[in-house]
């Protein structure tokens, strides 16, 4: 007959019961997150410093535009590089009604081979808290580079697409929206 507590499993001399195991095992939860970093921390931003100021309020606080960070975030993307023309067809009304949901459709124009496609496309709103809405990444394999999305604008702006080329170069192309009624408050 088995004592009531006991069981087959012993581990350095001492009795091991299911509850007892869970118990410790709970216990030791709350020590694991406190030891954590905080993830936003732990973020690798690739070198681009300007992210860094964004990330820390991103969801806590209300942040402006800075349309002199907007400008600074294209001049780093393209990097003084000389801009290809007639590479990017940019679909979006010239009045939007709702700038919760604005219709954008980029299509790139290239042969989507090994050596024609393009690896990152932005999409960015210069009038908006946080301008680079979206990035868009492709291979040779997508068969075709185009995108549909519905984005939000505060306010009347230009909206930037820039596509990075798998053969070092760039692609810029720039389009005022007119907003009648705002988002990102």
């Amino acid at each position: 007959m088995k004592k009531p507590g006991f069981t087959s499993s012993t581990f350095t001399g001492l009795s091991w019961t299911r509850r007892k195991f869970l118990t410790l095992g709970a216990g030791a939860i709350p020590l694991l997150t406190l030891s954590r970093k905080n993830q936003a921390e732990d973020f690798d931003y690739q070198g681009n410093p300007f992210r860094d100021r964004f990330q820390s309020f991103r969801r806590t606080f209300r942040v402006e535009p800075d349309r002199e960070e907007a400008e600074r975030i294209v001049r780093h993307i393209i990097r003084g590089r000389e801009p290809r023309t007639n590479l990017i067809d940019l679909d979006v009304p010239d009045i939007a009604e709702n700038g919760s949901a604005v219709p954008v459709v980029i299509q790139i124009n290239c042969a989507m081979t090994e050596h024609d496609y393009p690896p990152l496309v932005h999409l960015l709103a210069l009038e908006n808290p946080f301008p680079e809405i979206a990035k868009y990444r492709f291979t040779p394999a997508c068969g075709k580079a185009q995108v549909t999305a519905r984005i939000r604008m505060r306010a009347t702006a230009p909206l930037v697409v820039i596509a990075e080329m798998s053969d070092g170069s760039v692609g810029v192309m720039e389009k005022i929206v007119n907003v009648t009624l705002g988002a990102c408050t």
